[in-house]
């Protein structure tokens, strides 16, 4: 008897500290590294953006600075449908909005779209698809968040919010001597 009580315990035990470390891993909290932008977890939100992040910049007028910036991230489709995003826009207001890829090194708009399928991801990566902001001259510092709105094909959209600003280094984008995309004319 005494050993069924025993094993019962450690039993016990060990579901709790297994439960408790797969909690710490999941939590978007538990880690100052990667950052789930999302709404709470009672919402409908469509859309979210695993370790999204936006590029940091300066102004256009500042050493280094520029008009253009980059959001990353794992685009997550939380329903049973499949999503065709076919462009963005953010909290920044006025800007250009565009969906990239780079094919060949060549950075150049992404034309149609892409699909999240249900309940799957699609990547928005440096040397892959991601989103761009263009013809912005103000800083975008880093620590701040923006929210980003996603159109989908049938009229409707999912918003992002709170997507961290973060310092990256440049990606695997192609851009021309003069600093602009390459090959942007052919969208």
């Amino acid at each position: 008897m005494k050993y069924s009580v025993i094993v019962a315990t450690c039993i016990s035990s060990l579901l709790l500290v297994a439960c408790g470390s797969e909690a710490e891993q999941t939590s978007p909290s538990s880690s100052t590294t990667e950052h789930t932008a999302e709404v709470s977890s009672d919402s409908d939100q469509a859309v979210v953006l695993d370790r999204g992040a936006v590029r940091a910049k300066a102004g256009e007028g500042e050493p280094d600075g520029n008009d253009m910036t980059s959001i990353f991230g794992t685009l997550r489709n939380t329903t049973d449908q499949d999503l065709h995003v076919v462009g963005f826009t953010t909290s920044l207001g006025d800007a250009s909005y565009e969906i990239h890829e780079v094919v060949d090194g060549v950075m150049r708009q992404k034309q149609g779209g892409f699909d999240i399928p249900a309940g799957g991801t699609h990547e928005l990566a440096p040397g892959g698809d991601h989103f761009m902001i263009m013809e912005y001259a103000d800083k975008i510092p880093a620590g701040s968040a923006i929210d980003v709105t996603l159109l989908l094909d049938d009229g409707t959209t999912s918003v992002v919010p709170d997507v961290a600003v973060r310092t990256m280094l440049p990606g695997d984008e192609g851009y021309g001597d003069d600093g602009q995309v390459q090959d942007h004319s052919q969208h």
